[in-house]
């Protein structure tokens, strides 16, 4: 498991020469409602970089409407590449109970499937960030993204501040019924180089395996997944993988006694 934090201009300056050196990984708020960077954006990312500590972003969604899920999708790009980031994961945070929740399954899943769009053809990877509260009540169709990245937080132990270095309680992790790539188990985290709580996460997926690598010209590089004895099967596994950009391509093997 990797260890890391959460970060916005909510926690002011960091002093990131600070930070501990088993923070494993950090995600950084990217643009704000306003479609502005956050205020500390670049402050952030330059720390991380002193520190070779893995980064990816993400963006707390208000979109209502598919045209709205782009545009804020694509201030995320912009800001992305103004800074040169290549590949970056975005989480698309879905948790505002104002705004979404009262759109419905459909037309949220729509929202979340344009916004998808934008940022994988910009060349970045998607992720989902939910709270369990928004899984267990189905806000969205989650099947519709059943091979997307899940980030779920899940306080189990409420606003009580936890340390960096206290190890959450595994029998509290989400029960989500996938693969679960990162817990938020704690809003009310306490580190060295940040004044105030921090949201604090583990990961069980090496951070370093978001980050979508440019494609080398004339090469490609290929996935066993697994056998399977129908057309049906090997078809649901490549649906499975096209939302990680995986392109997927069923073979017929004939075997021979």
């Amino acid at each position: 498991m990797w260890k890391g934090i959460d970060v916005s201009d909510n926690q002011g300056a960091i002093n990131w020469a600070q930070i501990p050196k088993n923070v494993d990984f950090a995600i950084l708020r990217s643009v704000r409602r306003s479609g502005k960077a956050d205020h500390q954006f670049a402050a952030n990312l330059e720390g991380c970089r002193k520190r070779n500590i893995p980064m990816s972003v993400y963006k707390y969604t208000y979109a209502a409407t598919p045209e709205a899920a782009r545009q804020e999708a694509q201030q995320v790009v912009a800001l992305l590449q103004s800074y040169g980031l290549t590949g970056t994961m975005v989480w698309w945070d879905v948790e505002d109970k104002d705004v979404l929740r009262p759109l419905g399954a459909a037309k949220l899943t729509e929202c979340i499937r344009a916004a998808q769009e934008v940022i994988t053809a910009a060349g970045y990877s998607f992720g989902l960030y939910v709270g369990l509260y928004v899984y267990n009540e189905h806000w969205f169709d989650f099947n519709a993204f059943s091979g997307t990245r899940l980030w779920v937080a899940r306080y189990y132990k409420g606003y009580r501040t936890m340390l960096f270095a206290d190890e959450p309680d595994q029998s509290y992790k989400p029960p989500v019924d996938r693969w679960l790539t990162v817990w938020q188990y704690t809003s009310c985290g306490e580190i060295a180089g940040i004044k105030g709580d921090v949201d604090l996460n583990i990961s069980y997926e090496d951070p370093a395996a978001w980050t979508q690598h440019v494609a080398e010209s004339g090469v490609i590089y290929t996935v066993s997944v697994a056998d399977v004895w129908t057309r049906d099967q090997a078809e649901a596994i490549q649906q499975q993988l096209a939302p990680l950009g995986v392109c997927g391509v069923v073979h017929k093997v004939q075997i021979l006694e």
